[in-house]
């Protein structure tokens, strides 16, 4: 996963990113109406990221390119987040199980990716995403 920089024109955001293709890096941009935005953000923190994965099948696929916010990182139940743990970003649910709090995985494939909040470290909170079908 990797991010870039972020430009903002009237009512259109656009973040920079870098995707891997065949073996080279390309920069890339994504632009969005910023009306897609329906919770408060840090236009500044803005960020997009593209998923390595399907452990967020169905709500995030594989190769989605999710937006985050890095001025969020208080845990809150339900929400996605991009996380760090074992040297590696992971994107999970926020969810607290029997008074704890986790970050799981929706993809009944992947249930055994079971973080707890405790081992992790929260990078930003995933605000959008977008996936070619």
């Amino acid at each position: 996963m990797s991010k870039g920089n972020n430009i903002e024109v009237k009512n259109t955001i656009k973040l920079e990113y870098h995707q891997e293709t065949d073996g080279k890096i390309e920069k890339k941009e994504l632009s969005f109406s910023k009306d897609l935005l329906k919770e408060p953000y840090t236009k500044e923190s803005l960020f997009v990221i593209q998923v390595d994965g399907k452990s967020m099948e169905t709500l995030i696929n594989d190769k989605a390119l999710v937006v985050a916010d890095l001025s969020k990182k208080e845990f809150e139940n339900n929400k996605i987040f991009l996380v760090y743990k074992d040297d590696r970003m992971w994107i999970k649910k926020a969810k607290i199980i029997d008074n704890k709090e986790y970050f799981v995985s929706i993809n009944p494939d992947f249930a055994h990716l079971v973080y707890e909040k405790k081992d992790t470290r929260i990078i930003a909170k995933t605000i959008l995403t977008f996936t070619n079908l």
